[in-house]
């Protein structure tokens, strides 16, 4: 890798272009070296305006001599093939969330990764909110975890194609909710093996926009997760209680309340920074040092299999297991 890491991004649409105005603010260890749209006339006036490469095809643009590493901002539904293209190509990749639609195509992508050498990193951003990384840190103050409560609530999908499963895979829990599923992971540090889930579709007609559901994990605790797109607000919160009180991290707030009893002892506010410069910075730095990344292709194949023991707990009606490939194939 050169000092500066030339990205190319794949996809500038409104998450995507948060990843290029990033980028071109300066993240260190990289910069933005080309870009690719599907709206090829916006793409090219984004390009020229930011003296940019612009290749309309993502095909072109992973074997690029001026892109060292690929950035994935798209419906899902491409993430597989732009993955296994950039895997022949050589190119390092960084995926947003969900890494894949289905747990074979996740299987599928990391597996490929793995056997080329290729650095595969998924954009689970939440792991990067700071407020979260410090309930993390804090959870020994509340004893043993008792169980987790996990919600995020958005507004009503803004693009249709999220009410399409065929570029959108599922509904809500598969969009968003995958955060919540991996941050399961991240914080307890414990696998999921159960789920229970219960799908509705208030305001969309293919896919579930409100979903909840309770995972089972390896050391015994529950955790309960709810996630909707019925609202015309928006929430992100975790609390964790423990059998010494309770922690509450309110995302939207960045702040951090512990309850004893009935009364806050304590609340913080955690300085609050956007979480995708985080992933881009440790992106960058992971590659130039040669280290693993942070966020697997791994860790996105286990939240997409988390969602798939949901979508079967629903559609069956009972608790099913939670099915991690194992490896080798």
């Amino acid at each position: 890798m050169s000092g500066s890491i030339g990205i190319g991004l794949v996809g500038l649409g409104r998450h995507g272009s948060r990843y290029a105005q990033h980028l071109l603010e300066g993240i260190p260890g990289c910069h933005l070296a080309a870009v690719s749209r599907r709206d090829v006339g916006a793409g090219r006036a984004f390009a020229e305006r930011h003296g940019l490469l612009f290749v309309p095809d993502w095909r072109e643009l992973v074997t690029c001599e001026e892109v060292e590493a690929v950035a994935v901002v798209t419906p899902p539904a491409l993430n597989r093939e732009i993955c296994l293209a950039a895997v022949r190509a050589g190119k390092p990749l960084l995926i947003e969330k969900p890494l894949a639609l289905t747990v074979a195509d996740a299987r599928e992508m990391v597996r490929a990764a793995r056997e080329a050498g290729v650095a595969l990193m998924t954009a689970q951003t939440l792991r990067f909110t700071p407020v979260l990384v410090r309930l993390r840190d804090c959870l020994a103050d509340v004893g043993p975890l008792e169980y987790l409560v996990l919600a995020m609530r958005a507004d009503r999908p803004p693009h249709r194609w999220l009410d399409d499963p065929g570029q959108a895979g599922g509904g809500v829990l598969l969009e968003i909710g995958i955060h919540l599923l991996d941050l399961i992971r991240f914080l307890t540090g414990a696998e999921a093996v159960e789920a229970v889930a219960d799908l509705e579709q208030r305001h969309t007609t293919r896919v579930e926009d409100l979903a909840l559901a309770r995972f089972r994990l390896s050391n015994g605790v529950s955790c309960y997760v709810e996630v909707s797109r019925v609202s015309g607000g928006r929430l992100c919160r975790v609390e964790a209680v423990g059998r010494a009180g309770q922690l509450i991290a309110d995302v939207d707030r960045s702040l951090l309340t512990w309850i004893e009893g009935r009364m806050v002892t304590e609340t913080e506010a955690v300085p609050d920074r956007p979480t995708v410069i985080a992933v881009l910075e440790t992106f960058a730095k992971s590659l130039s040092a040669r280290v693993p990344v942070p966020v697997s292709g791994e860790d996105g194949l286990r939240a997409v299999a988390m969602a798939d023991a949901c979508y079967r707990a629903a559609r069956e009606g009972r608790p099913v297991p939670v099915v991690i490939p194992s490896w080798p194939a």
